[in-house]
């Protein structure tokens, strides 16, 4: 049985005044998902709900990366 497949809207924001380039990545009106980092070349996702920490090459993956954790295991 596969699940119904449904769109999820979402914001990325780039926070300033940290040390290192960081982004957020949120639903609209409801909660954030996760911050990504960008730490020695790569990024560091790590999500609001569960603090599990994920890593990717590129901020998309990262995106992705989140959004697929986001809908498996904490909507």
């Amino acid at each position: 049985m596969s699940k119904r497949i449904e769109n999820i809207d979402i914001e990325v924001n780039e926070l300033k005044g940290k040390s290192l380039p960081t982004w957020e990545v949120i639903i609209p009106n409801k909660k954030s998902i996760g911050l990504i980092e960008k730490v020695d070349n790569r990024y560091r996702a790590t999500t609001t709900k569960t603090s599990n920490v994920l890593f990717a090459k590129s901020l998309e993956s990262s995106i992705n990366d989140l959004l697929s954790y986001f809908a498996l295991h904490e909507k």
